[in-house]
């Protein structure tokens, strides 16, 4: 993907959001450096950032994490097993994100 910033033109690769968090605050971070005009916005912008990715990244299960989990409970693993816990997974991560 090409962008230009101040006018430059560069390459930057799609970035996933964490990593384009991570960006957005070494940004912030230079700009606060430098524009003491706008310091109240860039420090919030940078606190809101800084403790957005100081939350830990949400992590799913894989089959690996389930079959176990299956064996413990004596569920025969399949399908139907795997729809559920997804399903179940979905709604715990809509919650807490």
């Amino acid at each position: 993907m090409k962008i230009k910033v101040s006018g430059v033109p560069y390459e930057v690769e799609t970035l996933a959001l964490r990593k384009a968090a991570e960006l957005a605050l070494d940004a912030l971070d230079i700009y606060r450096e430098h524009d003491a005009e706008n310091i109240g916005l860039a420090d919030a912008a940078y606190e809101a950032l800084r403790q957005a990715l100081a939350q830990p990244e949400w992590v799913g299960l894989t089959d690996e994490d389930l079959e176990p989990m299956c064996d413990d409970w004596r569920i025969v693993f399949g399908s139907y097993v795997h729809d559920f816990a997804k399903a179940i997974e979905a709604k715990i991560k809509e919650k807490n994100t």
